[in-house]
């Protein structure tokens, strides 16, 4: 009977700490809530280089028609020495900022959302924010099909066609700023909506 009874004991006692807590035990996290946002900052990340590789196609269009020689006179050695220097420069400066783009694209619009957040935000969380950074970045590809087209055809009617600077740049550059609009808008909508909602 002692034994039943020491073994009763010891078993509610080693139940009593199965159940206690442990202070010392790491705070758990929402693991789904975790996949979730490691899933948009990926698809994020793929859709933002995405639309880096198709501007690629007319800013390179661009670079070249902006690089080549117009005269190969004698009388213009010097200038030429000096547009080959300024197309090694452009030429570094284009790999340069591409490859910027490429790797600090997300970083770097992920720290301009917390610092927008941090002067307005209120209600709802960096994190909530970001998320429609990355819905909002999602769209990127499509945009930038339609922005390469527009860029195609401003620097097909300067170089090809000869159309003048201004007559083509104005209309061109409205239309480029209303697509841009349509990008980054509806973030600060939805920025808006997310701080309104919670109060």
């Amino acid at each position: 009977m002692m034994q039943i009874g020491r073994s009763r004991v010891f078993t509610s006692f080693d139940v009593a700490i199965s159940m206690t807590p442990n202070p010392y035990a790491s705070p758990k996290s929402d693991s789904t809530g975790l996949h979730a946002s490691s899933k948009s900052h990926r698809l994020a990340r793929r859709c933002l280089r995405l639309a880096l590789l198709i501007l690629l196609a007319p800013a390179v269009y661009n670079f070249i028609c902006f690089s080549s020689p117009v005269a190969a006179g004698p009388d213009e050695l010097r200038m030429q020495n000096a547009s080959a220097w300024i197309t090694w420069v452009n030429g570094f400066g284009f790999c340069l900022t591409a490859g910027a783009i490429w790797c600090l694209g997300l970083p770097l619009l992920e720290l301009l959302t917390v610092v927008i957040h941090r002067i307005f935000g209120r209600a709802a969380s960096v994190d909530a924010w970001k998320e429609a950074l990355y819905q909002a970045l999602s769209r990127a590809p499509l945009f930038s099909v339609l922005g390469a087209v527009l860029w195609t055809l401003w620097v097909a009617a300067i170089y090809q066609l000869g159309v003048g600077f201004y007559a083509v740049s104005v209309p061109i550059g409205v239309a480029a700023h209303l697509l841009a609009a349509g990008l980054y808008v509806p973030l600060f909508l939805r920025w808006y909506t997310l701080e309104h909602s919670k109060t």
